[in-house]
């Protein structure tokens, strides 16, 4: 009786043991089959080819008889130095605009600029080193505590001014200086506590090496250096564009003419982007005059070709043009869906334009040349994804996908255009940001 009791308990388990080994080998079957199992894609071959990406704005024929000067600064207006009729040669001065808060910024910046400079002095005689690089911290937030008192007290003194300005109790100039003292407090704060938080980030980051205190203080005051010398060079850029606003202080006539107007004489506070004169010019050219999205900027300058299309009566004209002017500064404005945009002004001169043709006030279509290639190496713009700020394509490689840096000259809605990573022929996945995709994925191609 025990013995059949024995050997029914051995089937019973018997029977476990074998479905557990079944159902063990269903598991890694499929497991394998899943890792095996390929990634239908879509694919696209790389090839040379022609890349021509334009941009087309609203724009307005001017027949060259008006010339509007704008202010290029803010700033109170000291004097208008032409009326009227008055005759003026190009480069004549037309007004003046004070100038006073831009040499007072200048003034803080180059303060700025002669301590960078001092301290880097002091690193590179060594005299930097005889402090530990927690006591160099610890000046940094002695510094980052005086910045701060003085952002608090230059935000406390711009409210109060401008509570007052508006009970007309301050001129615009006192506003505009206060303003000017809280913007340079509020950069100097903000400069002293990234230069405190990035010490400190580095600092621990040399700890965490397990480094000796000679090799941390060596590298450290090598960063330190490095952060002082980039320092030194966003002020130098800074002077040199306060300079270059400071001489637009000065509005000058670009073109011979007469002044047909003159807004600047019932204006005391001019903004960047105002009408100040007009001066007719006189010269029966075509120019065309349009507002550009900041976007477009870095893909024109002046001496570029563009186009003019105008529809006339049903039928499409065409004409050649080169951007004679493109204004530095942008200004403002609110797109067709009431959303805020920053647009810069431009005007090209047309060559072809007949007066039979095209007339004063009308309105055409420019069109800008951003990129053009013949024999450019692009992809589909959805085969490219970023990571850590780098660019990547996914490369089929024997059947796998393969993570593939690339270096990128030009993007527009469409295309990538690569000059480094790839080459004709190679094959890349068009959809990158495939879920399952992943580097070293097995992948197969759709038909």
């Amino acid at each position: 009786m025990k013995k059949n009791s024995l050997a029914q308990l051995f089937e019973v388990r018997k029977k476990y043991i074998l479905i557990s080994i079944i159902i063990l080998v269903i598991i890694s079957v499929f497991i394998i089959n899943n890792l095996n199992k390929a990634i239908d894609v879509e694919v696209y071959t790389v090839k040379q080819e022609e890349v021509n990406d334009t941009y087309k704005e609203n724009a307005v024929i001017s027949l060259g008889k008006e010339y509007h000067i704008l202010s290029k600064v803010n700033g109170s207006i000291e004097e208008v130095l032409v009326n009227e009729n008055s005759p003026v040669k190009k480069g004549d001065v037309l007004i003046k605009i004070s100038s006073r808060d831009l040499e007072y910024q200048k003034q803080l910046r180059q303060s700025s600029l002669d301590s960078y400079i001092a301290k880097k002095e002091e690193s590179d005689i060594g005299k930097l080193m005889a402090t530990s690089p927690m006591e160099y911290i610890s000046g940094l937030k002695s510094s980052l505590d005086t910045a701060k008192a003085a952002y608090e007290a230059a935000q406390t003194d711009y409210s109060a001014k401008q509570a007052l300005f508006e009970a007309q109790s301050v001129s615009l100039i006192e506003l505009e200086t206060s303003r000017a003292n809280f913007e340079n407090a509020k950069s100097n704060y903000e400069t002293a506590s990234k230069r405190l938080d990035e010490s400190n980030k580095y600092l621990q980051s040399l700890k965490a090496e397990g480094l000796s205190e000679k090799d941390i203080s060596e590298k450290f005051y090598e960063s330190t250096k490095k952060q002082i010398e980039a320092a030194i060079e966003s002020e130098k850029t800074a002077i040199a564009q306060l300079e270059h606003q400071i001489e637009d202080c000065e509005v000058k006539a670009e073109y011979d003419g007469i002044i047909s107007k003159i807004p600047a004489k019932d204006i005391s506070m001019a903004v960047a982007g105002q009408e100040l004169a007009v001066i007719d010019t006189n010269n029966n050219e075509y120019r065309l005059e349009c507002s550009v999205l900041t976007d477009v900027i870095p893909y024109i300058k002046t001496g570029d070709e563009m186009k003019a299309e105008f529809n006339l009566r049903g039928v499409k004209k065409s004409f050649d043009g080169k951007i004679s002017e493109i204004y530095d500064f942008a200004t403002e404005e609110k797109s067709p869906l009431g959303l805020k945009e920053y647009r810069v002004k431009l005007v090209a001169v047309l060559d072809n334009a007949g007066d039979d043709i095209l007339k004063n006030g009308y309105g055409v279509d420019a069109i800008f040349t951003l990129y053009k290639n013949d024999n450019a190496i692009a992809v589909p713009i959805g085969a490219v994804f970023a990571e850590d700020e780098l660019d990547y394509v996914f490369k089929i490689e024997n059947k796998t996908a393969k993570k593939t840096p690339v270096s990128i000259v030009y993007k527009s809605s469409t295309q990538a255009v690569i000059s480094e990573g790839l080459k004709e022929d190679d094959k890349v996945i068009i959809n990158a940001d495939e879920e399952k995709l992943n580097d070293g994925s097995k992948v197969r191609e759709k038909k």
